[in-house]
């Protein structure tokens, strides 16, 4: 129960406790003065406590905004990241591929190196073996 409709059923009963009160006792008051005195303030009860209703929903619509703002923010963000992403994607299958060509080329380095130091001693074998004729060498 909120704090408004507490104080509105008080009053009520208060109301309620004073008309029984008249009755008993014969007051010879107006009953109707007290009435629109009592049906004045329960009016102004009711419209300050709409005026809060309606203050309190206008913060929430405020908050809502703010809250869909942001999402939207996000989600641009989002969709901003996911777009980067697929550019370097496609940047890092061409790296790959450009990876894979130059451990390729690497490789028929190392080939044509150790074929060119194979090739190196085989001319010296040779060399040695038919000007000195180093007599060890398979003559």
């Amino acid at each position: 129960m909120t704090p408004n409709n507490t104080t509105i059923r008080r009053r009520k009963n208060k109301l309620h406790k004073e008309r029984k009160s008249q009755l008993l006792n014969g007051s010879k008051s107006n009953p109707k003065d007290a009435s629109s005195n009592n049906a004045a303030q329960e009016a102004r009860d009711i419209t300050s406590s709409l005026r809060r209703t309606k203050t309190m929903m206008q913060q929430e619509l405020d908050r809502m905004s703010n809250v869909t703002e942001t999402i939207d923010r996000d989600g641009q963000m989002l969709q901003e990241t996911k777009d980067e992403h697929i550019v370097m994607k496609g940047g890092i299958k061409g790296a790959k591929g450009s990876f894979a060509r130059l451990k390729l080329k690497d490789k028929e380095d190392d080939i044509i190196f150790w074929s060119s130091v194979v090739f190196f001693y085989i001319a010296v074998f040779y060399v040695l073996w038919t000007r000195i004729r180093i007599p060890f060498l398979m003559w």
